[in-house]
């Protein structure tokens, strides 16, 4: 039967028995829809008033009753047998509390299930353990928040109303944990979860990393807990500290979202330590519901060893219909050079932003990802600029930026996601912690800055647009280093090449004549970057060479970041590269390729600052001696950090340009302060 799932999952569920299907849908009271009560189409008045005082109209008139009786027999058989796909249903038939009905039909204005929500919540409600194979968007959310909440308020029916004032729950008495792979997924279902329990005694709680897991406890053993949703490790973290008074002795459902993405991210370890704190299945009956937007043999197998024998298969994903990264528009723009990439987004923002102006196209609104943190921050602070900051003079004035990274405090990427989701347009700079399972309404365009380092992760990406039946395209803008790799790790996908950006293919390396429109654009953007902090050019310049790890070409590769900071950047001299693990052959000491890393003086480049990790001449990443490094305290604190709140414009108090105090995308402690840590650890 786990063959079966792992090769063909839309056979599973006819191998899989019922039980449990026909379970959940006998064991309520159920009530007729007013659509089945309809009374039956009597015999016309006039063909009746012939035969009324006959033996022949009474015998009709018996026979007619009985056709009634037995289709309304029949519709409620059907009803019974059927899947409910309204939400107002669950209520009538008392398999969900009316507190929570109330919730998603009158405040969230919710009528029809969608696929995913009907083929599980009717299974998870009769108590079977589901896995459930469904995109990103379709609803999954409620389609485990709903049965899980059920299930707790049926184990204890006082959970349903409001508490009195007096009476607070326990810290160990979690009912419920859902785990999630990120932090940004993990705050999207707590606000779900928040919403769908208000009026009733449930207390949803958040552990994940990236927060003070000291406010966390103490908010938590303040208020108590009957539904956790957290990262696995800041999961194991909080269940294993003994001092931290959270325990789920009573724990009656488990969660794993994206489950085939925990796996992918290395969290396995950590989910098989998680289930030895929690209680023996064996001993306290659990239901386990799993999601996963693929179905892989290491998902079976985690299939295995947590779900209960009988447990029920939805596959969600129809085979008919073509997938998001086949529907949706995309296009590959070739830039001339690294060089280019910022006047050619600055060119298309232009375009649609204004077009969204005049009513020619919809509201922009778009994810640009980079594959380093620190191009983002770089990317956003640049683009702040160019839109004008707090003035209202520049023609992108009104597209809001947002930015989020690893690099941020969770409350700032709270923010920056919570803002975002809720704009009519604007651009979120991002990386790659928003491509999966994130729901932002109504994206316009994703646009992918550079080769992503697999094709599931360009797939993930260009999933965050044509959501809810909604349209969107996608965009890939790539370097002339990437044109190889680019028909390999991307190979059958329908990308076209688009030439309508003259920026892009401009060469901005020769003097010629341009148009003054891209003369313009390009010298915009130069100018630009040399209002940026040296410290996030410097970041931007180095976070390039892990990206183009798998670039074999070294010395094509330190040229075109050369090219980039000097004439994308307007630098007379380009920022040292990093030391590379490994060199070629050639002269270690006179210069020339040699030893990528020779601290003696020779290098990649030597002769100029003394090779790549020559720390006499340029300063290393870690030198603490010439130039401060990387993470120097003594003379800059790391790239944002100013010994008096950092942040990315303001020495003061933060932000890109706001000497006010609130910071660009910040939360009124600056955009990015890093007071005691900085960029120490290299995160590319």
């Amino acid at each position: 039967m786990l063959h079966a799932l792992r090769t063909c999952p839309a056979s599973l569920s006819r191998q899989l028995p019922s039980v449990a299907a026909s379970r959940a849908l006998r064991v309520r009271q159920f009530q007729l829809l007013p659509a089945l009560r309809a009374p039956v189409p009597r015999i016309p008045k006039v063909a009746a008033a012939a035969f009324h005082h006959s033996t022949r109209w009474q015998q009709v008139a018996a026979a007619e009753e009985q056709a009634g009786q037995a289709e309304q027999d029949q519709a409620e058989d059907q009803a019974e047998d059927g899947p409910i796909t309204l939400f107002k249903d669950l209520g009538a038939r008392n398999m969900v509390h009316r507190h929570v009905i109330d919730v998603l039909t009158q405040q969230m204005k919710l009528e029809t299930m969608t696929d995913v929500q009907t083929r599980t919540i009717n299974e998870a409600l009769g108590g079977a353990d589901v896995i459930a194979q469904a995109k990103t968007g379709t609803g999954k959310t409620l389609g485990f928040l709903i049965p899980v909440i059920q299930r707790i308020i049926n184990s204890e029916p006082a959970l349903g109303e409001r508490p009195r004032r007096n009476k607070r729950a326990r810290s160990d008495d979690i009912r419920a944990i859902i785990i999630s792979p990120t932090r940004e997924l993990a705050e999207q279902i707590a606000v779900e979860a928040k919403k769908i329990t208000f009026n009733t005694g449930l207390v949803v709680q958040v552990a994940v990393g990236g927060t003070q897991k000291r406010a966390m406890l103490m908010q938590t053993q303040r208020q108590g807990c009957h539904i956790l949703i957290a990262t696995p490790g800041r999961l194991y973290d909080v269940l294993s500290d003994e001092y931290s008074g959270i325990a789920a002795p009573k724990l009656d459902a488990m969660v794993m979202d994206e489950a085939d993405r925990l796996l992918d991210d290395g969290f396995q370890k950590e989910i098989e330590q998680i289930n030895q704190l929690l209680p023996d299945p064996q001993e306290k009956d659990r239901q386990t519901l799993m999601f996963s937007a693929t179905v892989p043999r290491e998902v079976v197998d985690l299939v295995r060893r947590t779900l209960k024998p009988g447990f029920h298969f939805a596959n969600c994903v129809n085979e008919n219909e073509a997938p998001t990264h086949e529907r949706v528009p995309q296009k590959v723009v070739y830039l001339n050079g690294f060089e280019n990439t910022m006047p050619a987004l600055y060119e298309l923002a232009l375009r649609q932003h204004q077009a969204a102006k005049t009513g020619d196209a919809k509201p922009f609104k778009a994810i640009i990802y980079f594959n380093s943190t620190a191009e983002v921050t770089l990317a956003a602070s640049v683009f702040f600029k160019l839109a004008g900051g707090f003035k209202r003079d520049k023609p992108l004035h009104g597209l809001n930026a947002y930015e989020i990274h690893a690099k941020l405090t969770q409350s700032q990427r709270t923010q920056a996601t919570e803002k975002f989701r809720s704009a009519n347009n604007g651009v979120l700079f991002s990386s790659d912690v928003t491509a999966r399972g994130m729901d932002f309404p109504n994206v316009s365009h994703v646009i992918q800055v550079g080769l992503p380092r697999d094709r599931d992760t360009y797939i993930h990406r260009i999933g965050r647009t044509a959501r809810a039946g909604k349209e969107g395209e996608g965009w890939l803008f790539a370097s002339p280093l990437e044109r190889h790799e680019l028909r390999k790790r991307l190979r059958g996908l329908p990308l076209s090449e688009d030439t309508s950006l003259e920026t892009a293919s401009h060469d901005m390396t020769t003097e010629g004549e341009v148009p003054e429109h891209i003369n313009n654009i390009i010298q915009e953007v130069v100018d630009v970057h040399k209002r940026v902090y040296p410290d996030h050019l410097d970041a931007a310049f180095r976070g390039v060479f892990g990206s183009y790890q798998w670039y074999n070409d070294k010395r094509g590769l330190v040229e075109a970041a050369n090219r980039w900071a000097e004439f994308g950047w307007g630098m007379e001299t380009p920022p040292p590269p990093p030391s590379f693990a490994s060199g070629g052959g050639g002269r270690p000491r006179g210069g020339g390729y040699g030893q990528l890393g020779d601290r003696r003086g020779g290098g990649f480049g030597g002769g100029r600052s003394g090779g790549f990790g020559d720390r006499r001449g340029g300063g290393s990443l870690d030198d603490r001696r010439s130039r401060g490094g990387f993470d120097d305290r003594r003379s800059g604190g790391g790239f944002d950090d100013r010994r008096s709140g950092g942040g990315f414009d303001d020495r003061r108090s933060g932000g890109y340009g706001d000497r006010r105090g609130r910071g660009y995308g910040g939360d009124g402690r600056g955009g990015d302060s890093r007071r005691s840590r900085g960029y120490s650890d290299n995160d590319y």
